[in-house]
């Protein structure tokens, strides 16, 4: 049974089966939401405690959340059960669709056509990535020793095993598709691959609702990256369907894919670290085709601040200063790593500032460039706090 299905299991439990108050209920909601900011941003916490502040008053041991449901909520480890539990959770106690707050609708596909690079060009434009130290080596390594295969053939030597395809972990914004991107252009620039395309898909562009249909999905999908790399983020959510089979047919069927292009398809697959590992080890054949893995660490707060340079000087802008110092400030304070996004929590840092010079700039009436080429102090937000989660009982001490 997968961890998603038991979660659906419990999302259903604390609605109908255990009979939980709404007060709990509003509880697991409101701890979901801390949990997965960046996946529930549309989720007013301000509306829940609302919610909880309009409930009648009850007895201060009854506000404890019951282990169960502490049990409840760290088992949901994954972005996907979390919306799965927060839609059930929203639509029950506040009437709120949760399909109707996403900001713009989500891109289950993509194909990025990238300029031809030689091998030195791609090594290159690889190394200029802001940390990523450990990546870069682990790329290296895997160039290296397929050109070493590619000397030994050309000798008429049997080349040793090494697959095309990989496995990146690592939490979201850590640069994962973007270093698939510059693996694409080196395949092809080193004989690989025919092309250096990219077709990007998620689990909506391969699962389809009905049997038979996920099969003609994939199907698509390879088709459509052949030549090239097909890039599957959050891979693992293939596994976690509630028995019906289609993400074990997705995975039938790209296994199958896998043997028949090896010559010319390279498949990343990529998602967190555990999930990624229980997602490989839930088949035989994904087992022994991808033997390549590279992790991707969460950035510090000095590389997300080299980052945050990076956009001000590929816009033209600055940041003066004493601004640099408290936003670094900023960034240690907000602790961006892991789910809350790194370099893409960033970059809507940066769109924030950008709002806030803009409104700053045209307090007088008048926006002047001079007023709209450098970030200062006034313009870096505030942090979000970070609440404790309402009805929570503090753990005990074990003595």
């Amino acid at each position: 049974m997968s961890l998603s299905y038991e979660i659906r299991e419990s999302a259903s439990s604390v609605a109908k089966k255990y009979d939980h108050s709404e007060l709990t209920k509003l509880h697991i909601l409101y701890g979901i939401r801390r949990k997965f900011p960046e996946q529930l941003n549309k989720l007013s916490l301000d509306e829940i405690e609302k919610r909880i502040s309009a409930l009648p008053r009850v007895p201060s041991n009854v506000m404890a959340v019951s282990e169960e449901v502490e049990d409840l909520l760290a088992k949901i480890q994954y972005p996907q059960q979390a919306v799965e539990l927060a839609t059930t959770l929203a639509i029950q106690l506040l009437e709120i669709d949760l399909g109707d707050l996403s900001s713009e609708p989500v891109q289950a596909s993509s194909e990025t056509t990238q300029e031809k690079l030689s091998l030195s060009e791609s090594l290159e434009q690889l190394n200029k990535l802001i940390g990523l130290n450990e990546v870069k080596t682990q790329v290296s390594k895997l160039i290296n020793v397929h050109q070493a295969n590619g000397i030994r053939s050309a000798e008429g030597l049997p080349k040793v095993p090494v697959g095309l395809h990989c496995v990146f972990t690592g939490s979201p914004g850590t640069g994962k598709t973007t270093v698939a991107r510059y693996l694409a252009t080196m395949y092809n620039s080193i004989g690989l691959l025919p092309s250096n395309k990219v077709y990007e898909v998620d689990r909506s562009a391969l699962v389809a609702g009905y049997v038979g249909q996920t099969a003609l999905k994939v199907q698509d999908a390879v088709e459509r990256a052949k030549g090239g790399v097909l890039f599957i983020d959050e891979a693992y959510s293939l596994s976690a369907d509630s028995g019906a089979g289609f993400g074990d047919e997705a995975i039938s069927t790209l296994v199958k894919a896998m043997e028949d292009h090896r010559e010319n398809l390279a498949i990343i697959v990529a998602g967190y670290k555990e999930p990624m590992k229980q997602f490989i080890e839930s088949n035989q054949g994904l087992k022994s085709r991808f033997q390549n893995y590279i992790h991707f660490n969460d950035y510090s707060s000095q590389e997300l601040l080299s980052i945050f340079e990076e956009l001000c000087h590929s816009h033209k802008m600055e940041i003066d200063q004493l601004a640099k110092v408290d936003l670094l400030k900023h960034i240690e304070a907000a602790k961006p790593q892991g789910d809350r996004g790194n370099a893409r929590y960033i970059r809507n840092l940066f769109e924030k500032m950008y709002l806030n010079m803009s409104h700053r700039a045209a307090e007088d009436g008048n926006i002047d460039l001079h007023e709209i080429l450098k970030f200062d102090s006034r313009d870096i937000p505030s942090v979000e706090v970070r609440k404790q989660t309402i009805g929570f009982a503090p753990k005990k001490d074990p003595t």
